[in-house]
């Protein structure tokens, strides 16, 4: 039996099924007496403090193993620990409504995780998972509750669970864990990039994982192609055997050119760049070989806390990145704000629909004060790298201009106060909406870049939400009209001389690359996973050949057709270790 989920960490992995089945941690509401106020506190407190300890020590023990880079992960678990917001609430709950501090506790991070859970964005969905790994380490500890080991395995062995915390990855043995199965999670999850970190082979989102897995079965698992065979028979064990030795190949490939130029064999150079949220993950980008970073997402300053970020504390996170980065180049894109992102501090309704509601640029515009201090700090720490600043679904003109003046504003203040910045800092428009890709080559007279946000793109042109469960096998990048669109914007763009980018999951798949390059893109970013194999795809083709495929997919008139092309096009260039899932 074949299960499919979501390939998040490559490798091979076969061996007997360990489920791994959490325990409970029931929380029930209990009244505290007037007096016993202190005492439930000083348990809260030490219960933080065990956490806090434990957090520390797993830690410093990846930082060793993989380097502070993967450690930093787990200083987003200490920040919630720390955060004084969580034990003003839990005190206020004890306190004032007589509550237990467990109840008072899990109600705040429940309040918040679901609030997460409805995002748009997956890479800050996925931050829900360390919000519930801290959740379940300090009620562990409120509950007196020992944990349930996770290596105490008597052979090595494929992990089953519904879900796994990056700090209980963190734990796994690698020479007992041959690879593990989830049945929720995303690419972007901090267990995925701890798993790839460690070397663990994963497969996440497998639904039905732990309702058909048995102990004891054998199973097999692809980590690259995202597939779990369970009690297969020795051809199928054949073919992952045949896989493993592939991969072990391409790996050695991929880490000997994972630092040379991404350039076509015909000698046409494209500028490969990761997409990020904080700004710790900096240093990935440089390992994985990527020329810069093409998307930073600023919204992580906004959200789950009780007041505004403050120029300097952008500013500082701004120019650590740059200057990290520097002499590559970082494009920060400002806050993306509003519909399913809102700040419970600015105080707004929830909308029916907020993906053609309040967010992005219109949000911005909305708030000037809030937004004029990011572009200021933007320009700030333009003064210590090679930054570039876009501006997120841009629909009209008349938005654009509007924010130009408040950047010529910031810049007119920054020149008067005698404050360090890049006067020619580059300005880019994101293409995220069929009205922006109509009015490219307006919005192209006024900016030196445009970049096509793929995701929105996609589910705005075809009128499809990609989270719908009934809805999202429809949503199609390689849909012609998604295609035409990104054709007619490079063409807009590139005639009134502005390069042109892209960015979101469309530009991480080799095949997809291909097809991009030949349909003029100039800059691919994505995430940093992605990018050395999206580069050794580029380094495989010849630019000619890909702009002759891609005017051959613009003239189709469906996905599938569009993908049969690919298959007999694309396929034959490559080399045969990235044509993942082919072979298994």
């Amino acid at each position: 039996m074949r299960l499919s989920g979501i390939g998040v960490s490559p490798g091979i992995g076969v061996g007997p099924v360990f489920r791994y089945e959490r325990e409970e941690l029931a929380v029930r509401e209990s009244p505290v007496a007037e007096g016993d106020g202190d005492a439930e506190l000083d348990r809260f407190r030490a219960a933080l403090q065990q956490s806090h300890q434990e957090l520390e020590s797993i830690r410093d023990r990846i930082a060793h193993e993989l380097g502070d880079e993967e450690a930093r992960i787990y200083e987003t678990h200490l920040l919630i620990l720390d955060d004084p917001e969580l034990w003003r609430v839990v005190e206020d709950g004890v306190r004032r409504e007589h509550r237990n501090a467990a109840a008072a506790f899990r109600g705040h991070i429940g309040s918040v995780a679901s609030h997460l859970e409805r995002v748009h964005d997956e890479t800050l969905r996925e931050r829900r998972a360390d919000l519930i790994d801290v959740e379940r380490r300090v009620l562990r500890h409120l509950l007196g509750r020992s944990v349930r080991a996770v290596t105490a395995l008597s052979e090595p062995s494929i992990l089953f669970a519904h879900d796994l915390g990056p700090s209980e990855v963190a734990q796994l043995s690698r020479d007992r864990i041959l690879a593990f199965v989830t049945e929720v999670g995303g690419r972007t999850s901090h267990s995925a990039i701890v798993a790839r970190g460690r070397g663990i082979p994963a497969v996440v989102s497998a639904r039905g994982a732990m309702q058909y897995a048995k102990n004891g079965e054998l199973a097999a698992v692809d980590g690259e192609a995202g597939h779990v065979d369970l009690v297969p028979d020795a051809s199928v064990i054949a073919t992952y055997e045949t896989r493993r030795r592939r991969f072990d190949e391409a790996e050695a490939t991929l880490r000997a050119t994972r630092h040379e130029a991404a350039v076509t064999r015909d000698g046409k150079a494209i500028e490969l760049a990761a997409n990020i949220e904080l700004p710790g993950e900096a240093d990935v980008v440089a390992e994985s070989g990527a020329d810069g970073i093409g998307l930073f997402r600023t919204e992580f300053f906004y959200l789950n806390r009780l007041e505004l970020p403050t120029e300097e504390e952008q500013y500082t996170a701004y120019r650590e990145v740059a200057e990290r980065l520097a002499p590559r180049p970082v494009i920060f894109r400002t806050m993306d704000l509003g519909g399913d992102k809102v700040a419970s501090y600015l105080g707004t309704t929830h909308e029916t629909n907020p993906f053609l509601g309040w967010r992005g640029i219109r949000f911005a515009l909305n708030h000037p004060e809030m937004f004029r201090t990011q572009i200021r700090a933007i320009y700030r720490a333009s003064a210590h790298g090679r930054v570039r600043m876009m501006f997120p679904m841009v629909s009209s003109e008349d938005e654009l201009l509007r924010t130009l003046g408040y950047c010529h504003e910031v810049r007119d203040d920054l020149r008067r106060q005698g404050m360090a910045h890049d006067e020619a800092l580059e300005l880019g428009v994101m293409i995220e909406t069929p009205s922006s890709v109509w009015m490219a080559d307006a919005l192209a007279r006024h900016v030196k870049f445009l970049s096509i946000g793929s995701n929105d793109l996609t589910q705005y042109t075809l009128a499809i939400d990609r989270d719908h469960p009934r809805l999202a096998h429809l949503y199609e990048p390689l849909d012609p009209a998604v295609l035409r669109s990104i054709r007619h914007t490079v063409e807009a763009g590139h005639a009134a001389g502005c390069w042109v980018g892209i960015c979101g999951e469309m530009a991480g798949d080799p095949r997809n690359a291909v097809l991009l390059v030949g349909l003029g893109i100039d800059e691919l970013s994505m995430s940093a996973f992605d990018v050395p194999r999206a580069k050794a795809a580029i380094r495989a083709i010849d630019h000619a050949a890909a702009e002759a495929l891609a005017r051959e997919a613009l003239a189709l008139s469906s996905a599938p057709a569009v993908r049969e092309l690919m298959r007999r096009g694309i396929d034959p260039m490559l080399p045969e270790f990235l044509l993942a899932g082919d072979g298994a």
